[in-house]
């Protein structure tokens, strides 16, 4: 199974203090599975390029960028998510985030899943949400009583 990271995923990597729920879960996925897109680079760029240079981490910040695609395999918006991105947003029934309805036409044009806590606009979106900030819960199963996943 394939993971998209949102940017507030790849943030709270970032954390000094991250999401015991998000870091298990992610310490448990096998990294050739794990992607982000140019969009969330985007916006990591952004962010570090909105610091004054005399920020108490500018650097750490900067390094932190610079290592996302070594971290993580990159996806780009391409001729698939743009068809996708349009007939997504002709159909909306209301406006839709630009950025994220950006990052949900790349992951839906791969089959993919989206790893975030902003669920809202990408389940709009139809898109497969996973959020392991949320702890699983044990229930009976047809997949012969497994742990289902709330995140999944």
């Amino acid at each position: 199974m394939n993971f998209v990271l949102d940017t507030n995923a790849v943030s709270e990597t970032r954390k000094p203090l991250p999401s015991l729920g998000f870091v298990n879960w992610l310490a448990a996925q096998d990294p050739a599975h794990l992607f982000i897109t140019t969009v969330t680079l985007a916006e990591v760029w952004n962010g570090f390029h909105s610091l004054e240079p005399d920020h108490p981490d500018y650097q750490g910040i900067k390094d932190f960028a610079s290592d996302l695609p070594r971290r993580f395999r990159v996806l780009n918006f391409d001729a698939r998510a743009a068809a996708l991105w349009g007939e997504m947003t002709a159909k909306a029934t209301g406006p839709l985030p630009l950025r994220d309805s950006f990052i949900a036409a790349i992951v839906r044009s791969r089959g993919y899943r989206i790893v975030t806590r902003d669920t809202v606009p990408f389940q709009r979106m139809d898109c497969r949400v996973v959020v392991p900030w949320r702890k699983p819960k044990l229930s009976p199963s047809a997949d012969m009583g497994v742990v289902e996943r709330p995140w999944i």
